[in-house]
């Protein structure tokens, strides 16, 4: 195989990429084989005629989706084809922010396999190289399982509908874009929670969340207002603006700092449990105690509500049946890829604790 690189080529298309993709063809077609050394980097680089920083980062995707390692003192090899081939192997792709959710996601992934007899692998990616990772993924066919937060942006969705049976998205709904996806029942999970704050006697139910304009939030926003009688008051919407990779829990302090008071909402909803942890430390600043004089609930039943002071009520969102229900997907969509079922939905669970009970109940 030849290839050459051009500028005018290079225009479309960046010249990591191309190198990528001649080194991804050159493997499937035999020309570099397993267990025989490939060429260093700095020769594919004058073979290539570009710079060997452009030849390390097609390297350094390979390596990510496990079709190449790298031997200290040796040099680069490719793996034997049944690693990276395998249909027993399963990818789980998080972001490299590790919040509660992503840590009991890697757990639940190891307990699965070994319960399941596949492989899996788990990678932390960031915004600038998830696409690329993806297209090794698709290149080589790899069945993958990803975390539907911030790194699900338009050009990978734009990769990952080129081989939908390749993929599943959990905790973010992109069936309606063609992507498979797995995600909780909000309809059913918010409604759960003013329910339950309506049951204690709170009509003024504010909401707090990352404002990401992911399309599960904004699901989760809409069911929100149309079960608050008073949710087309502005006040109650407590908008966090995370920015992407960065901790919710400073933000929804903020935000609760600044606009708690003023808003005369009795109990707050917040859309995960980083948030709730902002929201109740502002609470406790501002000198409203909850559950005394607020109540919180929070779409989530980590570790940080368990052990929060007052333990909070929230929705467990059944993780392990998400992955469970993610990876029958995987198996069922590849083996029939024409007919695609493109949506799964988990039905939460309302767990009760201190942070929505009565002043009475606690002294009780």
């Amino acid at each position: 195989m030849t290839m050459k690189i051009n500028d005018t080529t290079a225009a479309a298309t960046p010249k990591y990429r191309q190198v990528f993709d001649y080194l991804a063809e050159a493997i499937e077609a035999g020309v570099f084989v397993p267990d025989r050394r490939m060429p260093s980097e700095r020769r594919l680089a004058e073979e290539l005629a570009v710079n060997v920083a452009t030849v390390r980062r097609a390297f350094r995707d390979l390596i990510a989706g496990g079709i190449v390692e790298k031997r200290v003192g040796d040099g680069t090899y490719v793996l034997p084809r049944p690693v990276w081939e395998s249909e027993n192997r399963v990818n789980l792709i998080l972001s490299n922010y590790e919040g509660s959710v992503q840590r009991e996601l890697a757990k639940l992934m190891v307990e699965e396999s070994r319960r399941g007899g596949f492989q899996c692998r788990i990678f932390y990616a960031g915004m600038v190289d998830w696409v690329m990772q993806l297209r090794t993924f698709i290149q080589f066919r790899q069945p993958t399982v990803i975390l539907g937060d911030t790194l699900v942006g338009p050009e990978a969705i734009r990769e990952m509908a080129k081989t939908p049976e390749l993929f599943v998205v959990i905790a973010n709904r992109l069936d309606h874009l063609g992507i498979p996806s797995v995600c909780g029942n909000d309809y059913t999970g918010i409604a759960m929670l003013v329910d339950h704050l309506r049951s204690r006697g709170h009509s003024r139910i504010g909401l707090v969340y990352n404002n990401t304009g992911l399309p599960v939030e904004n699901i989760e926003v809409a069911v929100w207002k149309s079960c608050c009688p008073g949710a087309s008051d502005h006040r109650l919407e407590f908008r966090a603006n995370v920015p992407p990779g960065e901790h919710p829990a400073e933000f929804a302090y903020s935000c609760v700092l600044r606009n708690l008071s003023a808003s005369g909402a009795t109990a707050l909803i917040t859309l995960d449990d980083e948030l709730a942890i902002g929201a109740l430390t502002a609470a406790a600043e501002l000198g409203i105690p909850v559950p005394e004089k607020l109540a919180l609930v929070s779409m989530g039943d980590s570790v940080l509500a368990r052990f929060a002071n007052p333990p909070l009520t929230g929705l467990n969102p059944n993780l392990g049946e998400h992955l469970r229900q993610a990876l029958d997907l995987l198996r069922r969509n590849r083996e029939r890829r024409f007919g695609l079922e493109l949506l799964r939905l988990v039905e939460p669970t309302l767990v009760e604790r201190r942070s929505t009970m009565k002043f009475q109940e606690i002294v009780c």
